[in-house]
């Protein structure tokens, strides 16, 4: 249906049911310039996302013939769509203020919101998101409301349509105009970079990583064959996959990726495996026992790992390594441990990582559950 509005004059509002399936895309855009030697330097070109949603909704009998004059009058028009998976139940409204959570939700000033019940819809401009709710331009009455934010949007390529006597469905990616603006909070910091102890989440039972270095072959096809590498070490690639549930981990994911802006700002992270086996007893302060496992020969240019006790994280530097035995190596540690050797659960590597992709698309399962996938790459050991 066609509305007016004081912000964005005539929309299109989209008011058919979004079926389960809806992805939503953020992306950046970030120019990564690679020495010889495998180090990086990085640079945002985008400081606002690029936001795409991606959905299919239904016509059924009666709606049809709206829907079709809509879609054809309309699919190079300006479009209000709203986020239903944004859905909150805020009641009667009766005032130019409606109390609602602002926290988690995607509300802006002088934007739209949309509110939704069995009678009908009503769309609504927002002057200003406060604590408590937000203040609309103009008084409304509206019964037992569910409250949506709403995007304006255009439409990227063609409307896919399957139609049928009783039913017709549109499948459509929408590009959002008023592109979302985040500013999250820093996080804990380690040698002046992000730390995360998020969880990887296996697709079935285990996961695909890989190893990789930059690989120089000369091979004239008569002779020897040789290989070298310009590379000062090898790059550790993985998935980051993650299932969330509910609005409050999809905001928090949210502000994740704002902070990353695509490629471009590196993080802290785990390997989560079992790199160094603990042989150390007591009470360890800042000297660790472990056992060799060709550690000293082959990985210390890795001077960074994270410890597991008792169910908690800490990140440390190995400032030196020794031998102590053939079958042990002595590593110093800061900061200093300070917890008893029988709590170590799991000594894992600590690399600097950055996201591998600058977009990244939210899979919307439906009941508040979102799966996301995107690769990290480990840069700095």
């Amino acid at each position: 249906m066609q509305v007016n509005t004081n912000l964005y004059g005539d929309l299109i509002l989209l008011t058919t049911p979004v079926l389960v399936g809806a992805n939503e895309s953020i992306g950046f855009k970030t120019d990564i310039f690679e020495a010889s030697d495998g180090t990086e330097q990085r640079t945002t070109l985008k400081d606002k996302a690029r936001q795409t949603l991606s959905f299919s909704s239904l016509s059924i009998r009666q709606t049809i013939t709206q829907q079709f004059n809509v879609q054809w009058g309309g699919i190079r028009q300006l479009w209000a769509v709203p986020l239903y998976q944004e859905r909150q139940f805020v009641g009667d409204v009766g005032s130019d203020f409606i109390t609602c959570n602002t926290d988690i939700y995607d509300f802006r000033d002088n934007s739209l919101a949309l509110l939704k019940n069995d009678a009908g819809v009503k769309l609504v401009e927002i002057i200003e998101v406060q604590a408590t709710g937000l203040q609309l331009s103009e008084v409304t009455t509206f019964k037992n409301a569910k409250l949506y934010p709403v995007r304006v949007c255009f439409i990227n390529g063609d409307i896919t349509r399957n139609i049928s006597g009783i039913h017709a469905s549109m499948s459509v990616d929408f590009i959002v105009v008023d592109e979302p603006v985040i500013e999250p909070e820093t996080p804990v910091q380690f040698l002046g970079d992000d730390l995360y102890f998020f969880n990887l989440t296996y697709s079935g039972d285990a996961m695909q990583a890989t190893i990789s270095q930059q690989q120089n072959i000369f091979d004239n096809g008569i002779g020897d064959i040789y290989q070298s590498s310009d590379w000062n070490f090898a790059r550790y690639g993985k998935p980051y996959r993650a299932v969330l549930k509910g609005q409050q981990q999809i905001h928090d994911y949210k502000n994740f990726l704002f902070r990353r802006q695509g490629r471009y700002r590196p993080f802290w992270l785990p390997t989560y495996e079992s790199n160094l086996r603990s042989k150390s007893t007591g009470i360890v302060a800042d000297t660790l026992f472990v056992e060799v496992d060709q550690y000293k020969q082959l990985a210390d240019q890795r001077q960074h790992i994270a410890i597991k006790c008792d169910g908690v994280w800490t990140a440390h530097t190995i400032t030196a390594s020794s031998f102590v035995s053939a079958s042990t190596v002595q590593l110093t540690l800061t900061p200093a441990l300070d917890k008893a050797a029988s709590s170590i659960q799991r000594i894992s590597y600590l690399g600097l990582h950055r996201l591998d992709a600058d977009s990244v698309t939210l899979n919307y399962q439906g009941a508040g559950m979102v799966e996301v996938s995107v690769p990290i790459l480990e840069l700095e050991v």
